[in-house]
């Protein structure tokens, strides 16, 4: 083919053409430029000469539509192609995104779920906390017994009444360990002198009062230093003005009596 058309001059606008046409179309262009250089010779026949292509423009035109049809159906192919790869990027990239929401919604859940554990176990520890103040009756009762249980004895001797008091408070003491005790209301202070002295009380007194605030000690939790020491502070106050009253001398019959008169 470069042999037969190396005889010809070309423009480059028809070089472009050239390379640019089907292979099947060159090679029947290039096959009708051999057969006229076959013709020229003057060996040829003229009479009894075919050409291997009968009408070249046809035979162009129907190579042209073969060749139009082939690049429609590799385009389409392509096309075809394109679409399932990029359905297939869609299909991964939605998975892609669902997996991420199941996840994040996951997370957000089990995020969920232990805040409300946490605030579970705040409620509880605060129940738990209100639980352990809710006997104030009980303390108040105690302390009213341990009040007639003091009187009831005044009439006995120092000795025997110092005894009997502190089995009392003992035993006031074991009973009120075993309770869960309220939070002493705020208006206790209004009905007890909380600075009385104690310096006119004797060592027994002192060490009954002692020894109910060991108790005391004995069943107050660490989160109820603060109350431990305010109920201590209360007791005291309470204890001494009761001792107070106790030891104070009672008047006599004389007295009484001149008080009469």
């Amino acid at each position: 083919m470069e042999d037969t058309m190396s005889s010809y001059s070309f423009s480059h606008q028809f070089y472009q053409r050239w390379t640019c046409a089907p292979e099947t179309v060159r090679a029947a262009i290039t096959q009708e430029l051999k057969d006229i250089t076959t013709l020229l010779q003057a060996e040829t026949v003229f009479e009894s000469f075919e050409f291997n292509t009968h009408d070249l423009d046809a035979y162009v035109d129907e190579l042209y539509e073969n060749y139009n049809a082939e690049q429609a159906i590799a385009k389409a192919i392509i096309d075809k192609q394109e679409q399932e790869r990029a359905a297939a990027e869609k299909q991964q990239l939605e998975e892609a995104q669902k997996k991420e929401a199941e996840e994040t919604a996951r997370k957000a859940e089990a995020a969920q779920k232990e805040q409300e554990k946490n605030e579970e176990l705040a409620a509880n520890k605060t129940h738990n906390k209100k639980d352990n103040l809710t006997e104030q009756e009980a303390v108040d009762g105690a302390v009213d017994h341990l009040k007639t249980e003091k009187v009831s004895t005044g009439a006995a001797s120092g000795e025997n009444n110092n005894s009997t008091d502190s089995q009392t408070i003992s035993k006031q003491a074991a009973t009120l360990s075993d309770k869960p005790i309220k939070n002493i209301p705020d208006n206790a202070n209004t009905t007890i002198n909380l600075v009385l002295e104690d310096s006119e009380l004797d060592a027994t007194d002192r060490t009954l009062i002692r020894e109910l605030e060991s108790q005391i000690d004995d069943y107050l939790s660490e989160q109820m230093m603060l109350m431990s020491e305010n109920l201590k502070s209360w007791l005291r106050a309470e204890m001494t003005q009761h001792f107070s009253e106790k030891n104070a001398p009672a008047p006599t019959e004389n007295a009484s009596a001149k008080n009469i008169h």
